[in-house]
């Protein structure tokens, strides 16, 4: 028999409501096969709908709040500046890592995020590797760790494709009329190129892989459907009113022939697989609005395109142990990662938020479990825990170091933009709790942010729906109100200086510069000039209601209503105003408006399901729940109307498995709990059950009531994986020291003394003076009472991140740098490194970095030591991955060693940097009373 195999595909915002009409019209043929050969179904999305954060959730099976990717962006390991999102803020195993401790070998090709590459058993691409960030005939080196194994370089290398590489043939099939297009003025054709090309690559990479190297599970991800989307959905049949008719047929089949791409290329990774052997899954994380609720404006804010994307992606399961031709329903696209761990035979683990997709689309699966794959010891291909990257703790360790005068202040810009990205994690965080139903998780995330953000009124918006959510409906609607009357001051005020802006932009004396500068300051005033009425009324609305003013919130729903604003959502509301007014016939009327807006709505279904409910119309009422559970099968409601609806059609055991499934979801809900316990007692006559349920009721009260008053404990995201390694000394020799130096090579070298502030580099420093090493110092930075004996600093070290290769004039000198900069040496063919590396305890680094503070007098808040000493031992750690990459010859030595061994040291650093040092003198150096921080033990 074969062995089994599993092909993941991932289509960014792939969306059935395209896809539909290619199947009919032939032009998706081998999408068309897989669907013929298995089962198809909608993908339940997450919230907030931002790719990383939903791919990440795809490859571990749990909720963003869990797995730790929470945006596009993260601050830069130093703390200033921001990069793209990588998987080092990852805090869970993905399905490679989990396949790679079970004996499997995986391909994974560009999943968003997958850099740097992990040292899985197979190969991983990671998505830095497709991008051309050169003009066309230049170098295009590929970046450090795109690629595992690095026998793979260079051939992978050679099979991207550059923009301008790209056929004109193909492009004319996504711009018919591309000679119409004023390349020099339009530039949408180097995107659509570059997207070509992109895409491209990432296929070649994954075929030639899939060809050439043994493996039984491959992952690859295209980001292309998203990209064309987003630039060219607008131009999608039908002709919006808002969009020119000219540009509308230059770009009205861009959006289909990228699907009809994607098609293509899928028919090439079918190529490489045995369809009777191999299990194919096609899936996107979100879709993207492609009819009346295309939005006509992008919110103004970070993440603000996410508003396009519609809450269901797409999934396609294909293989020999499916059933043919079927639709399913309820999937979420957390379910994909348990699945494909059934599919080889593997435990899903309990703490994963998925389970395997529903309704059997797999027929021969036996499902087992595990607590968690993460307490599963083994060579899993992840990468050290302590390389890990929290985004929200590089910040405080950035502080410290300025604070303590190692690093200069980061550039304002750059701080600026560290903290929005710190700021967005947060928010992002708090969104991921929210979606999960945890609103009590996101209420002090949300505090805080609106605290010190209070002109970001979305943090406030969303803390009032949390207030709403946990039974304080008034706090929510004097909260809201406060937000609007700000808002419309704000706008006011911003109006009035566009005003007198507009009049100086008029004036005959301005400077084309001044000319300019008037115009981006009006631009920047006009969002907070803007107004949004309709959400106003909306929000205003939803706040009465939830504060049981319901003739108030009618007013403000017929006044968003006035808006002329085509809002599922609005209708929805209405109904249930309506529905508490007993006014059933207008409940109805307005939850059927709702669908009409958008057939695919939950909650106005959830409406209809209520409403036939409570008229008896029990199968009515139960094929509505079912048409939510298909649409969105995380949804407790739907289930306990579902076993309402059931047990009175006394279907008893279909009802108690929807009851119980509503409690699987939310296990704070009495109404279930006392559904439960009237079947138990009056129907199957089960007392001392129905008396448990009945208990379990009153627990789910009093959780609910301790969550009203803010009492609801904070879960654990999970457990820090270096928290038990922070208290000991750092290991020592984790990279081995080279050769000693041949001294008519010492002139070609820099000698670097590093190591973590406080950590004994300046001791160093002082014996390698004292030994006759030449120093380079500036002397600016005088001896204290901290350091007696002085610091043998250069203030320019502090701007290394942004100015090195001044550095590179100083070889045969010794200067002192920080562990964090390590990364910002200039690199040269004639300069090599020698790296003195000090490590010391980190409680007694913490400890004299404290007192060294409280005698600068800061005024400071001050970081908790736990947040300081991970980031730290991090960084540390990331500095001997990096001595290795380069690599350098490195001595590493302990700090207790220093002061209870200094004969041995001086000889050792001696021997180190090829003889000549006064090893008498450098040992004099050490002074016993000034190891004032020491442990106890030591």
């Amino acid at each position: 028999m074969k062995n089994k195999k599993v092909l993941l595909i991932g289509w960014d915002a792939a969306d059935w409501k395209v896809i539909h009409p290619l199947l009919d019209s032939g032009s998706m043929p081998n999408l068309q096969k897989l669907i013929k050969n298995g089962v198809m179904g909608n993908l339940a999305s997450l919230r907030p709908e931002l790719s990383p954060m939903l791919w990440t959730s795809i490859a571990t099976g749990k909720r963003p709040y869990k797995h730790g990717i929470l945006g596009f962006t993260e601050p830069g390991p130093d703390g200033s500046g921001v990069r793209p999102v990588t998987n080092l803020s990852r805090k869970t195993k993905a399905i490679w890592n989990i396949l790679n401790q079970n004996g499997f070998r995986s391909l994974v090709v560009g999943w968003w995020p997958s850099h740097p590459a992990e040292l899985i058993h197979g190969v991983m691409v990671s998505n830095h590797y497709q991008r051309a960030f050169r003009p066309y005939g230049k170098p295009w080196p590929l970046q450090i760790d795109t690629v595992h194994p690095p026998r793979l370089r260079e051939n992978l290398a050679k099979l991207r494709v550059h923009p301008q590489e790209v056929d004109p043939g193909l492009m004319q099939l996504f711009v018919p009329d591309l000679e119409k297009v004023d390349q020099e003025k339009n530039h949408r054709i180097e995107a659509i190129a570059k997207i070509i090309a992109d895409a491209t690559t990432v296929n070649r990479a994954t075929t030639a892989l899939m060809h050439h190297e043994e493996w039984d599970f491959t992952a690859v991800y295209f980001d292309a459907i998203d990209h064309f989307c987003h630039g060219f959905m607008d131009y999608y049949p039908p002709r919006l009113p808002r969009i020119d008719r000219e540009e509308y047929q230059l770009y009205c089949k861009v959006v289909e022939s990228g699907y009809i791409f994607h098609d293509v290329l899928l028919g090439t990774m079918l190529a490489e697989v045995d369809l009777e052997s191999t299990t194919v899954i096609l899936v996107s994380d979100h879709g993207f609005h492609s009819d009346h609720l295309r939005p006509a404006i992008i919110p103004g804010e970070p993440a603000g395109p996410a508003a396009q994307h519609r809450p269901y992606g797409i999934v396609v399961v294909s293989g020999p142990d499916t059933r043919k031709d079927e639709l399913f329903y309820g999937s979420s696209l957390l379910d994909i990662c348990p699945t494909v761990l059934s599919l080889f035979g593997l435990p899903v683990g309990d703490d994963m938020d998925g389970r395997v997709l529903p309704y059997g689309p797999v027929t021969s699966l036996k499902i087992s479990s595990i607590p968690s794959w993460d307490e599963v010891t083994g060579e899993d291909g992840s990468h050290p825990a302590d390389m890990s990257v929290d985004p929200l703790e590089t910040g405080e360790a950035v502080k410290r170091l300025v604070e303590l005068g190692y690093i200069e202040e980061p550039d304002e810009d750059q701080e600026k933009a560290a903290e929005h990205a710190r700021r967005e994690i947060r928010f992002n965080l708090a969104k991921s709790y929210i979606d999960a139903g945890l609103h009590g998780n996101a209420i002090p995330i949300l505090t805080d942010l609106f605290d010190v953000w209070t002109d970001e009124f979305r943090f406030g918006i969303e803390l009032a729906h949390c207030y709403q959510a946990v039974g304080r409906p008034r706090d929510s609607r004097v909260l809201l109100e406060d937000i609007f009357n700000r808002k419309k001051t704000k706008a006011s005020t911003a109006k009035l200086k566009i005003k007198k802006l507009k009049k100086q932009l008029k004036h005959h004396e301005n400077t084309p510069e001044k000319q300019k500068g008037f115009s981006l300051q009006i631009r920047s005033l006009m969002q907070d000039a803007s107004q949004n009425p309709y959400g106003i009324a909306y929000l205003l609305g939803v706040a009465c209601h939830a504060d049981g003013d319901l003739g108030k919130a009618l007013e403000c729903f017929e006044q968003a209503e006035k808006k002329n604003v085509v809002s599922a959502a609005l209708f929805v509301q209405k109904g249930c105003v309506f529905e508490e007014l007993k006014q059933i016939v207008k409940a109805e009327k307005s939850y059927t408006k709702a669908l009409s807006i958008d057939c695919e709505n939950s909650d106005a279904l959830l409406g209809l399901c209520r409403l036939k409910l409570k008229g008896r119309f029990n199968k009515e009422a139960a094929h509505l729940a079912l048409d939510v559970i298909a649409l969105r099968y995380h949804t407790p409601l739907a289930h306990f109307y579902l076993g309402c609806a059931l047990h009175r059609l006394g279907k008893l055991s279909d009802a108690i498995k929807a009851l119980e499934q509503a409690l699987q979801q939310n296990p704070n809900f009495p109404e279930v709990y006392n559904r439960l316990a009237y079947i138990y007692q009056n129907r199957l006559h089960l007392p001392d059950k129905a008396a448990n349920y009945k208990l379990e009721a009153q627990k789910a009260r009093q959780r609910i009531r301790s969550l009203r008053k803010g009492l609801s404990p904070v879960i654990s995201d999970s457990k820090d994986p270096v928290s038990d390694l922070l208290a000991k000394p750092l290991p020592t020799q984790s990279v081995e020291s080279l050769s000693p130096i041949d001294s008519e090579d010492l002139d070609k070298t820099i000698v670097i003394v590093s190591g973590l502030p406080r950590s004994g580099t300046s001791m160093v420093m002082q014996m390698l003076d004292a030994g006759g090493f030449s120093i380079l110092t500036d002397k600016k930075r005088v001896a204290d009472t901290d350091n007696p004996k002085g610091y043998l600093e250069h203030e320019g070290i502090k701007a290394l991140a942004r100015k090195n290769e001044w550095l590179l004039d100083h070889t045969g000198k010794a200067v002192k740098i920080v562990a964090p900069l390590l990364r910002f040496l200039p690199v040269s063919k004639n300069v090599h490194y020698r790296i003195i590396f000090i490590e010391r305890n980190l409680d007694e680094i913490l400890v004299s970095q404290e007192k060294m503070l409280s005698v600068q007098r800061l005024n400071r808040k001050k970081t908790p030591d736990k947040l300081l000493k991970s980031s730290f031992f991090k960084q540390v750690e990331m500095a001997k991955a990096l001595i290795c990459a380069i690599p350098a010859h490195v001595l590493f030595l302990q700090h207790g060693d220093c002061i209870r061994k200094p004969s041995v040291i001086a000889s050792r650093i001696n021997e180190f940097l090829g003889g000549g040092l006064d090893e008498s003198l450098m040992e004099g150096v050490i002074d016993v009373k000034l190891y004032r921080n020491r442990k106890k033990e030591l």
